[in-house]
């Protein structure tokens, strides 16, 4: 009877410690999982031949390759599911003195027509970047820290732009934009041009230029290639010409984007993105690639 007790325990002993070992194996297989893979987040505003914004797509009806390789998307939102983490810079260099009066009003506007409950904040620069407004103050602090703000000096944009595009990935809101006005001219910054290509690649943000002026003064290449690596676009306004419907087509463009996500092994280096909805004439806009960590 005694050595049968003892066979009894010896396999229950054996059995738990086969059972742990199992437990372990699998809490090390998910805790790899979750270290060794990347969610890539891509925004993508689809229009007809018209130019219309199309909203009536499903998660089937598109297509995304990550290095030509197809992916399965595993999140999918549409639209005003998703909320947003905004961030505005606006140049206030010398070269804005006759154009500063116009973004004023035009901020002014378009921040009055922002969801409240998405993350906005503001940022200045010229000799220097400043942070003048955050979302836990109101809206009459924005105007006055504005109403203040006069146009001098040289141009920090890589600076800022650097600073901004931190600063948005900290929040939660799993749409994150910056709304950039600006000629895209640099003369002060310490950072340069590729740090700000590689940090908006390794991010999920959708910059948006807004180059107020003469497109003979804008320095095209930057705003242009930013904007299109990230899914955003710039956009050009004559300088007498009323800002505020051209901040409403971003504000429109925002609500009625497709959010989807899909998971990749993490790899270094740059990865291409394409996204496409096969059998009809739509035109889809997102980034272009991510560098990998």
């Amino acid at each position: 009877m005694r050595n049968s007790r003892l066979k009894t325990r010896h396999l229950k002993l054996m059995l738990i410690a086969a059972f742990l070992c199992a437990f372990g194996s699998l809490y090390l297989a998910q805790q790899t999982l979750k270290i060794d893979v990347n969610l890539v987040n891509v925004f993508a505003t689809v229009k007809d031949e018209h130019g219309d914004f199309v909203t009536n797509l499903t998660r089937d009806d598109f297509r995304v390759y990550d290095d030509d390789q197809p992916q399965d998307i595993q999140i999918f939102e549409k639209q005003d599911q998703v909320d947003s983490s905004i961030g505005i810079l606006m140049d206030s260099s010398g070269s804005m003195v006759d154009i500063l009066p116009f973004m004023k009003r035009a901020i002014h506007d378009f921040t009055r027509t922002l969801p409240k409950r998405d993350d906005l904040f503001v940022v200045s620069f010229g000799t220097n970047l400043r942070l003048i407004h955050n979302s836990s103050q109101p809206l009459k602090h924005l105007d006055a820290s504005m109403a203040s703000m006069r146009a001098y000096g040289t141009s920090v944009l890589y600076d800022a732009l650097l600073y901004s595009l931190q600063k948005v990935e900290l929040s939660d809101r799993p749409r994150k934009a910056l709304i950039v006005f600006t000629d895209g001219n640099d003369n002060g910054s310490n950072a340069g041009y590729n740090r700000v290509v590689d940090e908006a690649q390794a991010s999920s943000v959708l910059l948006y230029f807004v180059a107020i002026g003469s497109p003979v003064l804008v320095d095209t290449h930057t705003v242009e290639s930013l904007s299109n690596t990230s899914g955003g676009r710039t956009l050009y306004v004559a300088k007498q010409a009323n800002i505020s419907p051209v901040l409403d087509q971003v504000r429109a463009e925002l609500a009625q984007q497709y959010y989807l996500g899909y998971y990749v092994p993490k790899r270094s280096g740059f990865h291409r993105i394409r996204v496409e909805v096969p059998g009809g004439k739509l035109k889809v806009r997102a980034k272009t690639g991510y560098l990998g960590e």
